[in-house]
């Protein structure tokens, strides 16, 4: 019966780790939507290293400070998080998640939607009792540039902490 314990304990161990890695792809989107880069920061492991291709390679904090950088010359944008995969090995984890980002900008008073959808490719550590990300590789698989005209819902996001999601949680 013990060891029928200890599996299940393991199993539980597992469901808590999985979900905690979960939650940090989700804060990643919150972070670079809201252009909270100290939420950002909060999803990788002190000297992570973020490879992002021909758009950015260098430290887990510095593609925070760039993405956000970029979101800032934005009029909105959203990141969705879907299949993710992960595999435990104790303190390490492996994740792939697919990402779906638009973003609208101004071009020339025009807007248009840049779409872009890829996968997360993670490495995780869990350093004093804390997962985060080591090393992440972002894989393109489809970007496009389209000209769009406007709905008609308004819309009611702020790019920063007076967004109506942080007060929902403040509570």
């Amino acid at each position: 019966m013990s060891g029928a314990s200890e599996i299940a304990g393991g199993e539980l161990r597992a469901l808590i780790d999985k979900q905690a890695i979960t939650e940090l792809l989700y804060r990643y989107c919150r972070a670079v939507d809201r252009i909270d880069p100290e939420l950002g920061y909060t999803v990788w492991q002190e000297g992570a290293e973020a490879d992002y291709g021909s758009i950015y390679q260098g430290s887990g904090r510095g593609v925070v400070d760039f993405i956000c950088d970029s979101h800032r010359r934005g009029v909105v944008h959203s990141h969705q998080v879907t299949n993710i995969i992960i595999a435990l090995e104790g303190d390490v984890a492996r994740s792939e998640a697919y990402i779906t980002s638009g973003m609208v900008m101004l071009d020339g008073g025009e807007p248009k939607q840049i779409t872009t959808r890829g996968r997360y490719l993670d490495r995780w550590s869990r350093r004093a009792g804390r997962w985060g990300i080591e090393k992440r590789i972002f894989v393109g698989d489809i970007n496009e540039i389209r000209t769009i005209t406007p709905g008609s819902i308004v819309p009611r996001f702020t790019l920063d902490r007076d967004d109506p999601s942080y007060a929902l949680f403040a509570g």
